[in-house]
């Protein structure tokens, strides 16, 4: 019943068809997009419809707290043994969606189909997740046992499935997460304090063993000591023979390779000695006679001379030659010089130089001189100007630095939203390419439109206006909170998006309740609508729902601060932020008090001077612009000294063609002069070249005949001589040879002889000596690789390195040294027991338990540190949300209660300690009765009516926290005196007016009289034994017309 209405809200239900399905053999229901209330009989099948929509969209049967199988929810009549239930999903701008689940008594497995296409399960819960549509979310779904059983709940129950049902998917999933981590942290306290008990008992142990352990520790070090020693001295000792044996093989091997040497030296000095007497007396005689011949020869050359006539020739060769290369180069000359004269003045008659030269020379120089000046004043005034446009770039540098600063910390702040809310970043970036699309302006989230005028007052902005506010759009027309809203969380998939509407109201229209004169005696800073500058829209949007220009800050407390819970509902002294509230039973006044000092600003961080913005942005206009008419005159000026200097460059050049033309003129007469001079000196010669050369050879015919006949003389004087001198030279060198021969062989054959016996003897006193060391050699490396092994098969003669480190330890390899430390040894050992050998065993099996236990502890603790980091870091933005949701959800409950006439808090309690995750619990506390304190709601405390009221209220106070198209609530009304019934009724009506969503309302019977409006649907369940084979076989109407007629008979 009711006036037809129009579905608006995608996933409402259309229709509702069961088959077979519970109490209903074939039942088609058409509920209002509105409240629809269902009314029956107990047994009619209110809770059947329910049912039905919770397993025909995924939901788990466990969550009804009802039937235990789906078996059980087909018809014990149907001779099919299935079950049919078909529900149609409103669509906006496509088909509606018609989903069918098919259920089996025989233990066969439910099946769905989406639009008539088998699907799976998963498929569907994706389908429930796009609509928003929760079958397991007690605001969406409350079945009749979870009405009576809520206010058996834990606190810690009703505050998993609140945060389930109205909290984002992010607080569930970190709400998950911290739960496992106090479960890991817990497990490995646990382990953390078994391991410290084992672990002290294991020190107990060790210290009664502390005394043998000291004792055994000492004695063994000193016997590995010992050891070390011993080994590096029998390794000393081989090394130092191995030397000794080595340099003995060495002399032995050198011996005898002298005796093999001195004796093959010693056979050709004795074949020499034996023939020398008869060679010395024959060659005597020989060097006698040539000495005599030698001497004549000489005599006869040294009284020979030629040289003058020799010098008297060389002279006339000269002289000839002298006076021919003199004609030679005149007659050169003279021709060269003829031909460079009739060249000169061909050129000089070709090139006559103007008379005007100097004149032109002159005139040029003067306008030179003007253009130089010109250039010099353009110049000057070009530098100026080009110091005031650097100076002007500066400043425009400097202005654009600050621009860009400022501009930084916006851009900090919006960094800032993407790592703290990644879906309104997002949000953001699709705003600014599609503004157009909205009727009026749409402001960014108000954390990046309100700028603080102080960066000391952000704690207190940001404080008070809150994360979730601060993260949303403020939108100036009503419908493009609904655009903007569809287009994020719709199209884009984007989850954390909040979007308020607010007219752009001016400033003026919040007026303060108390001026800052009257607020000066309480230590008075600012109102908080004082400390930011924001969009009109904005800074309305604030005032109407934070009261910002209500709420003032003082610098610190005073005499007169305690009377200010008498004027102001929220206000700040210092770091603490002050809440009042006025009982509405007994008028007194509570005071709640939050430290905000240790609160990080995180949103408001980079705060950004509006003012100075404007301030910069002019300035730098204004530079700009200066900027460029200067750059303007610089070029302008800067082409006038080029057309100066250019006209200057044209009147160089002019004059230096002018000056070279003339310096040529002038240098070519000059040449020409010259020339002349020098061939008038070259026409004649100085002498008679002919007469002259005869003369000259005429005396060199008569000195070359006379030194021809003195040559063949002296020739045949100087080969005798030089024969002679051969002979002699020859026969003295063989002499000298032959005596010198003799005495070196005498003299070094008695050498080696003696030589010779010398090394004999010490090479048999060597050979001894080798053949006992190589012996004792043999010994003392045994003895070394026996101590400690070698380094290597090919490397037999060293230690393993292992051990040298440990003899390079010892600190010296002398073994006088080693010997004195192995005595020391020695003498401590003497003094100290032994230690039984089973002791030893347990003494090392007790240290590696407690290196072993230690290392497991220290790896606990470590792990629970980590641990407990991850999870505060987890906590620190998670408690954030949660007490946000806890706040609103507690002044909505408060308010609904207040309505009824009661009181009414949701309040957030924890554990004993941080980690305490799992106790984290939704306090609910309501009164009834005046004169009474809050009392916990709990199974005993209150009565059947009081607890659905309160159970009724805390699911709508949910309401506006939850976006679903559809709810059920199955006979909340359980206990509910007529007054409670109606009132909560009525609120029913409300919120579902208020927020245009189809609500399914089950209850057997409600009181009389009850106010129904246009949004109402009646849905009346009748139960009796009629066979229905379609749902148009039996009409509402029909019935009551056929009853009507029965009651009138």
């Amino acid at each position: 019943m009711g006036v037809k209405q129009n579905f608006s809200v995608p996933g409402s239900i259309v229709r509702i068809t069961m088959q077979n399905f519970m109490t209903y053999i074939h039942e088609t229901f058409w509920p209002g997009p509105n409240f629809n209330v269902t009314v029956g009989p107990n047994g009619s099948g209110k809770s059947s419809i329910v049912t039905a929509l919770c397993i025909g969209l995924g939901g788990d049967i466990s969550s009804l707290n009802r039937q235990s199988d789906l078996a059980s929810l087909v018809n014990n009549d149907a001779k099919s043994g299935e079950a049919m239930v078909e529900i149609e999903l409103f669509m906006v701008e496509e088909k509606n969606i018609i989903v069918t689940v098919m259920l089996y008594n025989n233990g066969n497995p439910p099946w769905w189909k989406i639009n008539g296409e088998k699907t799976s399960k998963k498929e569907l819960k994706t389908l429930c997740d796009r609509l928003q549509i929760q079958p397991g979310n007690m605001c969406q779904f409350l079945p009749q046992d979870v009405v009576r059983d809520f206010p058996t709940m834990s606190n810690q129950q009703i505050f998993y499935n609140t945060v389930k049902a109205v909290g984002d998917t992010g607080l569930i999933d970190t709400y998950d997460r911290l739960k496992e981590i106090q479960v890991e942290v817990e497990q490995l306290e646990d382990q953390a304090e078994t391991k410290e008990n084992t672990l002290a008992n294991l020190e107990r142990k060790e210290k009664k063993l502390e005394s043998e352990r000291v004792i055994f520790e000492k004695r063994k070090n000193l016997e590995e000591r010992k050891t070390e020693i011993e080994n590096a001295i029998k390794w000393e000792k081989f090394k130092t023979l191995r030397k000794q044996v080595k340099e003995t093989r060495d002399k032995e091997r050198s011996l005898k390779s002298r005796i093999d040497q001195m004796e093959e030296k010693q056979a050709p000095i004795r074949d020499f000695l034996e023939t020398y007497e008869s060679k010395v007396t024959t060659m005597r005689e020989q060097i006698e006679q040539a000495d005599r011949e030698y001497s004549a020869c000489c005599t006869k050359v040294e009284e020979f001379d030629i040289a003058d006539l020799e010098d008297q020739l060389d002279r006339l060769v000269e002289q000839e030659r002298d006076l021919t290369q003199q004609e030679h180069s005149r007659l050169q000359n003279k021709n060269r010089i003829e031909r460079e004269i009739i060249e000169l003045r061909q050129h000089l008659a070709k090139n006559q130089m103007d008379p005007e030269t100097d004149t032109k020379i002159t005139e040029l120089s003067s306008k030179r001189s003007k253009h130089e000046n010109s250039l010099q004043r353009n110049e000057q005034s070009m530098n100026e100007i080009e110091f005031h446009h650097s100076t002007l770039k500066r400043e425009v540098e400097k202005l654009e630095r600050a621009e860009a600063q400022l501009q930084d910390k916006k851009n900090r702040k919006l960094e800032t939203l993407r790592r703290e809310n990644p879906d309104a970043f997002n949000g953001v970036m699709w705003l600014r390419d599609n503004r157009d699309m909205f009727r009026a302006p749409v402001h960014d989230p108000i954390m990046l439109t309100l700028d603080v005028k102080d960066r000391n007052f952000a704690r207190y902005v940001e404080s008070h206006i809150g994360r979730a506010d601060l993260e949303g759009f403020v939108c100036e027309d009503p419908d493009d909170v609904n655009l903007l809203t569809k287009q994020l969380r719709e199209n884009l998939r984007l989850r954390k998006i909040n979007a308020f509407h607010s007219s752009p109201d001016p400033p003026g229209s919040f007026a303060h309740p108390y001026s800052k004169e009257e607020m000066s005696k309480f230590a008075f800073m600012e109102y908080i609508s004082d400390m930011y500058s924001a969009p009109d829209a904005v800074h309305a949007y604030l005032c109407r729902q934070k009261a910002l220009h209500q709420v003032p800050v003082f610098r610190e407390e005073n005499n007169f601060s305690a009377q200010l819970k008498h004027k102001f509902h929220n206000y700040y002294i210092a770091n603490q932020k002050f809440n009042t509230r006025k009982s509405k039973y007994s008028g007194e006044l509570s005071t709640g008090m939050e430290d905000i000092g240790s609160r990080k600003v995180i949103r408001l961080a980079a705060t950004v001077d509006r003012q100075e913005v404007d301030r910069v942005v002019a300035e730098l206009e204004q530079k700009r612009k200066q900027f460029g008419i200067n750059a303007n005159r610089q070029t302008t000026m800067g082409r006038t000294c080029e057309n100066i200097k250019a006209e200057i460059s044209k009147l160089n050049i002019q004059i230096g063609d002018l000056r070279a033309v003339k310096k040529d003129f002038s240098s070519k007469q000059s040449e020409l002069a010259m020339k002349e001079r020098t061939l008038e000196q070259l026409k004649e010669p100085k002498f008679d070249l002919n007469s002259e050369r005869e003369k000259i050879r005429a005396e060199k015919r008569k000195v070359v005949k006379l030194l021809s006949e003195q040559m063949f003389k002296m020739r045949d004087l100087t080969h005798n001589s030089v024969r002679k001198e051969n002979e002699r030279r020859t026969l003295h060198l063989a002499f000298q040879n032959i005596e010198s021969e003799n005495s070196e062989n005498s003299e070094r054959l008695a050498g080696l002889n003696r030589e010779l016996e010398t090394a004999r003897a010490e090479h048999t006193e060597i050979t001894v000596l080798w053949d006992r060391d190589k012996r004792a050699l043999q010994e003392k490396h045994s003895e070394a690789r026996k101590a400690t092994g070698i380094l290597s098969d090919d490397v037999k003669y060293k230690p393993p390195e292992a051990w040298q480190k440990r003899f390079d330890k010892l600190g010296s390899s002398d073994e006088n040294v080693l010997a004195a430390l192995l005595d020391e040894c020695e003498s401590e050992l003497k003094h100290i027991k032994k230690i039984p050998d089973k002791t030893i065993v347990d003494i090392e099996a007790m240290k590696e338990k407690l290196a072993l236990a230690r290392e497991e502890k220290e790896q606990m603790e470590t792990d629970m540190a980590n641990k407990t980091h991850e999870a505060a870091k987890l906590r620190r933005k998670w408690i954030n949300g949660v007490e946000a949701l806890v706040e609103n959800i507690n002044d909505r409950f408060g308010s609904m209660m207040a309505e009824l006439g009661y009181a009414g808090q949701i309040s957030l309690s924890q554990g004993k300690r941080e980690i305490d995750f799992s106790s984290y619990g939704v306090k609910i506390q309501v009164r009834f009765r005046v004169g009474h304190e809050l009392q916990d709601l709990s199974k005993g405390t209150q009565s059947g009516g009081e607890k659905s009221v309160t159970t009724a209220v805390y699911m709508m106070a949910l309401q506006e926290l939850t976006q679903v198209p559809f709810r059920c609530v199955d006979e909340i009304n359980q206990g509910m005196d007529e007054r409670n019934e109606r009132a909560i009724w009525a609120q029913l009506l409300k919120v579902c007016q208020e927020h245009q969503a189809q609500y399914f309302y089950m209850a057997p019977k409600f009181p009389y009289s009850l106010p129904f409006n246009d949004q109402v649907t009646m849905l009346i369940c009748n139960n009796g034994s009629v066979e229905k084979t379609g749902h148009k076989v039996f009409r509402t109407k029909q019935f009551v017309e056929s009853a009507r007629k029965g009651r009138r008979r």
